[in-house]
């Protein structure tokens, strides 16, 4: 898939974006502030970050906002033209960035145990693991028995 990187400097940055457990039919714009956003409810735990509630189709969801780790951004692409068979070249373009999304779980709060959690926290770890390692000099000592 081919990426217009210029789409990217002109897009809108959005601040409201929903990860949903579930799968919607449905491609295009959607009134999300209007019919979504009214059911979230704000509640604090003593000692953790804020968690939300909400409710989308009569299902409970609880879910959290997560930011975008450091040195990423977020996108929302769009490809202007589907194409028609799987071995024509794809295009995208950038419609909106971000920096945080909101993530929801259906039936349970969110915790480390979660898909989105664990992959964030893959990302620090593929930069660990895939970064130089510095050579030290190792001291040797002399045993003698």
């Amino acid at each position: 898939m081919n990426l217009d990187k210029v789409t990217v400097e002109s897009a809108k940055k959005d601040s409201s974006v929903h990860f949903f457990p579930c799968e919607i039919k449905y491609d295009g714009e959607a009134e999300v502030r209007r019919y979504f956003n009214t059911s979230i409810k704000t509640y604090k735990e003593e000692d953790k970050e804020d968690t939300y509630t909400a409710c989308f189709r009569g299902r409970t969801l609880n879910g959290k906002v997560e930011n975008v780790p450091n040195g990423y951004l977020g996108i929302i692409m769009k490809e202007p033209r589907r194409p028609f068979s799987e071995e024509e070249e794809r295009n995208a373009i950038v419609t909106h960035t971000f920096d945080k999304f909101y993530y929801w779980n259906l039936d349970k709060k969110p915790s480390a145990d979660d898909r989105y959690s664990q992959m964030l926290d893959w990302i620090h770890l593929a930069k660990t693991l895939h970064s130089p390692v510095e050579s030290t000099d190792s001291q040797t000592s002399n045993v003698s028995i």
